[in-house]
């Protein structure tokens, strides 16, 4: 009898997962990364957009995990050096994989290493800080 009760409250768990997987619309996933910039002596505003622009025609744009991508900074305020990238994937283990691809389309951009330090070097000239978030959106909440 123990036995039979255990299969049974098995099999309603499941029917109940079963059931409501299908209804449930699972939402893509983001990432969010806030840089705190900085424009130093040794730099310009131009020069920093070209990096950001190179960066995205031969990483973002070329990587098949990523969904889409936006590129944000602060226009209002007290403080104006945040740069806000939000990135889309379709699910959760895309996220890493994107990270891969990233890695593979440095490599082929910047072929030798020293081009690579290069162009992050320059970069982290304007960086002062960031910080990375991971969202689930919520598609029963979306404005259509």
């Amino acid at each position: 009898m123990k036995t039979i009760k255990s299969l049974l409250g098995t099999l309603l768990i499941l029917a109940l997962f079963m059931t409501t997987a299908g209804v449930a619309q699972e939402g893509h996933y983001y990432t969010v990364t806030t840089w705190k910039i900085q424009i130093p002596q040794d730099g310009s505003r131009a020069e920093l957009n070209d990096l950001m622009k190179e960066f995205s025609e031969k990483v973002v744009l070329k990587n098949e995990k990523i969904l889409s991508e936006k590129v944000m900074h602060h226009i209002s305020g007290a403080d104006l050096r945040d740069l806000v990238i939000t990135t889309e994937y379709a699910n959760w283990n895309d996220i890493d994989a994107a990270s891969t691809r990233q890695a593979e389309l440095m490599e082929t951009a910047w072929p030798s290493e020293d081009e690579r330090k290069n162009f992050l070097k320059t970069w982290n000239k304007y960086v002062i800080t960031h910080s990375d978030e991971i969202y689930q959106e919520m598609p029963e909440l979306a404005k259509k």
